[in-house]
C-alpha cells in the first residue's frame, strides 16, 4: 500500500490536470482529490482548500522538482525581486517607503467630490483616492498622478 501526500493545490481543475500531465509526461504517479466538488461550484474550492495533487511519497522529491522547473512552484530567488507597476507615470513598487516592506495593502477612500455629488445629487458618484497602508510600520502614503 502507498501513501498519497498533497504537493500542491490549485484552485480551478483544469489547473490541477494540466499539471498531473506534466508529472506523468515525467513518469510519475499522480492522483487529483476534490476536483467534482469544485467543479459542481467554484466557490466552494477555496472552502475545502483547493484541488489537491496528490503523488506517492517516494516520488515526492522527484515531483517537486519538476513542478520547480515548470513554473508552478516558485522558489525564493524568484521572489526576492518585489514586483514594481507604474501608475500613472509614477512607478511603485509593492513595498512601503518607510520601512521597505512588503507587507502593504492598498486603501480607497471616498473623496471630498463622492461626499459632495451624493449631498447635490443624491448619487454617489465613485471618486476614490488611493492610498496605501503599511502594518509593519502603521505610516499611510499616496501614489500622486
Amino acid at each position: 500500500m502507498t501513501n498519497w501526500i498533497t504537493i500542491i493545490t490549485f484552485i480551478y481543475p483544469h489547473e490541477a490536470h494540466i499539471a498531473k500531465g506534466v508529472l506523468e509526461s515525467e513518469g510519475i504517479d499522480v492522483f487529483i482529490k476534490d476536483e467534482m466538488t469544485a467543479q459542481v461550484n467554484n466557490f466552494y474550492s477555496t472552502a475545502i482548500g483547493g484541488v489537491k495533487l496528490l503523488v506517492n511519497e517516494e516520488q515526492r522529491e522527484r515531483a517537486l522538482q519538476i513542478l520547480e522547473e515548470a513554473g508552478y512552484i516558485k522558489t525564493p530567488e524568484d521572489s526576492a525581486e518585489p514586483e514594481s507597476k507604474e501608475f500613472f507615470g509614477v512607478k511603485y513598487s509593492h513595498t512601503c517607503p518607510y520601512c521597505n516592506s512588503q507587507n502593504v495593502m492598498k486603501e480607497r477612500q471616498p473623496s471630498y467630490t463622492m461626499i459632495l455629488s451624493i449631498l447635490f445629487f443624491m448619487i454617489p458618484i465613485p471618486f476614490l483616492r488611493r492610498r496605501y497602508h503599511c502594518f509593519d510600520c502603521d505610516q499611510n502614503w499616496r501614489v500622486r498622478k
